[in-house]
């Protein structure tokens, strides 16, 4: 199993609230149209910090979503990637974040995973 994580920021200006509901009413759906059946798994984890442990306030958070996307091997991973390097569906997907995304604090990772303890 490969899992690819993503961390991203809103753009500036946007409340979190309209970023989270942007998320799950419109661009999710591009996930969910374009993923399978590459990817066995689309997560969304919406991240609100936390306040300090001292009582303090919180401060502003670096992220505000964690995606976490499941591919099965690294073939079907390529594969997806190759399913959308389309010239058209690269524009389609990339205006749909730019609505809502500051591209320049996603990151994206490739997770190697270790379970000490707990459910898988």
């Amino acid at each position: 199993m490969i899992k690819i994580v993503a961390l991203i920021k809103r753009k500036p200006g946007m409340s979190f609230e309209a970023f989270r509901d942007y998320y799950e009413t419109t661009h999710s759906k591009l996930g969910e149209k374009y993923l399978p059946p590459y990817c066995t798994k689309y997560l969304r984890r919406y991240l609100e910090p936390a306040g300090h442990h001292t009582g303090g306030p919180a401060p502003e958070a670096e992220h505000d979503c964690l995606v976490e996307m499941w591919f099965p091997d690294e073939a079907q991973l390529k594969a997806f990637r190759a399913s959308v390097s389309a010239p058209d569906i690269v524009r389609l997907i990339g205006a749909d974040e730019d609505r809502f995304i500051d591209h320049s604090r996603t990151r994206r990772y490739v997770v190697d995973e270790h379970l000490s303890w707990g459910p898988e």
